[in-house]
């Protein structure tokens, strides 16, 4: 999947704009930004959401060889837009069960994942969406509203007794 796309094509794919440049020294190569006046060495000005892309690309390249993945917080770094993007890049693993965490409300959506889904932990249980709702769940549905307004409180009770 990602094996044609250089980091630096995934990079501005994610909305950066960006070039990169590697650099022969006497340590071995080393990647540059690329600027019209100059070049900045990439370790040292790259931000930690950057490193986070990075370490997330990588990981695409190799996610195909995976069964399983865990992400804990995937997107303490990323504005809800650049999360969903990753997701979408996440769901493509047809053959590999991927869990993220997220404390980000904004990616609970019908259009990113269905309800069941979702889960939420709470006191050392998990559950999906739509077991914590007497309410049938339409697609329609702002998930986030009816998360923030409690709608999936009512049948936590229920839920962990089954």
């Amino acid at each position: 999947m990602l094996r044609k796309f250089s980091v630096e094509n995934f990079l501005n794919l994610q909305g950066l704009n960006i070039r990169l440049t590697t650099i022969d020294t006497s340590e071995g190569k080393k990647i540059y930004f690329k600027y019209r006046n100059g070049l900045a060495h990439f370790l040292k000005e790259c931000s930690t959401g950057m490193s986070s892309l990075i370490l997330i690309y990588t990981w695409l390249l190799q996610m195909d060889e995976c069964s399983f993945v865990y992400i804990d917080k995937f997107d303490a770094f990323y504005h809800y837009e650049l999360s969903e993007i990753i997701i979408n890049e996440l769901k493509k693993f047809n053959y590999t069960q991927i869990i993220v965490t997220t404390h980000n409300t904004d990616l609970l959506n019908n259009d990113l994942m269905r309800p069941d889904c979702y889960f939420v932990l709470t006191n050392n249980k998990i559950e999906s969406l739509n077991r914590l709702t007497e309410k049938d769940i339409r697609f329609a549905h702002n998930l986030q509203k009816m998360f923030k307004s409690g709608a999936f409180n009512n049948n936590r009770e229920h839920a962990y007794k089954n």
